[in-house]
Parts: C-alpha cells; structure tokens; sequence
C-alpha cells in the first residue's frame, strides 16, 4: 500500500474512531447525568458491580456469625437477584447451591415516596414451603430497608402464618431512620432514597 493511501485509511480510522467515541458518550450521558443528580442529592446509589461487591460483604458478616441458612427466600422483586447471589456463589455453590424461593410483598407509597406506607405479603403467589421443618434456618433477604415495611411484613408472614423458628434478615442497605433494622446488613446509610442500576428506585 503506498503513502497516501495509507494516509487517508488512517484519516478514515481515526474520523471513524472519533465519531464512534462521541455516540458512546452520548448514550451514556443520561446515566452519567443521574449519577450526578443522586450525588447532588446526597443520595445513595448502587451499580450492579456495587450491589455483586456489596453481597459479598454481606455473606462475609452470614458467615463470620456461623449462620448456614437451610433456603433463602428474597423478598420480590429487589431481593431476588441477591438472594441467587447468596445462594450459588457465596453461601453455596453452583454444584451445591442453597435454596432459592422468592416472596411476592404488595406495598403502598405516598405519591412519589419512597418508603412503603404498607406492606403486605400476596399470598396467592407466595411459596408453599411445603415440607420444610419449623426450626429450618431461613435467611430473609431484601435490597434495602428504608422504612422497615416491606421486611416486617414478610418476616411476620414467614413466623406467624408459616411459624418458622428461626428466621433470619439480610439486606445490603440500611437507613439509619429504618424502624426495623435487618439481623444483617453491608451498609447503613444516611438517608431512605437509594437508586438501583436495576429498578427505578
């Protein structure tokens, strides 16, 4: 290939390059701009690589305290993914893996809260748990615990309605104004409003 021709292909390259960069700030640029608006806001904010991290954090302190749930049951939809997490990679493995169900809670918000005002299990859609002793180890896990709603009112269903003896909760954040603070959490925060990679709020 002789000089100018190779002169314009890398002009080409480097045109195309630019370009390519710039769509790529672009697209990214709404999400750059929310992450400056929680940090405006004081407000906490979690990535996926952050709530992965934060998980780990959290079966480090399940495990120190010798706790070996027999099923962990995530509270739907924030405690699902974590509790997949705990259960195939952190407190089990992928060829010996604890337990997983999920917990459907119904809750109701003030217009644009985000604490729940109510919280109630949707017991056509929660899980059996047929079979399972009543002094099973069961480790309740949610993403966050603002207000402590959503976390009371599956922890009551799991010990009043199912009596389970020995139920345990987990979450990766905490507010400090939380009324019910879980057994086991990776980070207390100042403030109820966190914002997940994943949902909305």
């Amino acid at each position: 290939m002789n000089t100018p021709i190779s002169i314009i292909v890398s002009l080409i390259c480097v045109v195309l390059g630019c370009f390519m960069t710039w769509c790529l700030q672009k697209m990214n640029l709404p999400r750059l701009l929310r992450k400056l608006a929680d940090a405006v806001a004081l407000r906490e904010y979690a990535s996926l690589n952050e709530e992965f991290w934060m998980t780990q954090i959290l079966a480090r302190k399940i495990k120190r305290d010798g706790y070996k749930p027999d099923l962990i049951i995530g509270v739907s939809p924030g405690g699902g993914m974590i509790a997949e997490w705990l259960g195939r990679r952190f407190l089990g493995t992928s060829q010996s893996p604890v337990p997983v169900t999920v917990l459907p809670i119904v809750t109701e918000r003030r217009d644009a809260g985000i604490k729940s005002t109510k919280a109630s299990v949707d017991e056509a859609k929660a899980p059996r748990l047929r079979g399972l002793a009543k002094d099973s180890k069961v480790l309740l896990v949610n993403d966050i615990s603002r207000g402590g709603k959503t976390l009371e009112a599956a922890y009551d269903f799991l010990t009043s309605k199912k009596r389970l003896k020995d139920v345990r909760t987990a979450t990766l954040l905490c507010s400090k104004e939380c009324n019910v603070e879980p057994w086991y959490y990776a980070k207390k925060m100042a403030q109820g409003a966190a914002r997940f990679d994943w949902k909305q709020i």
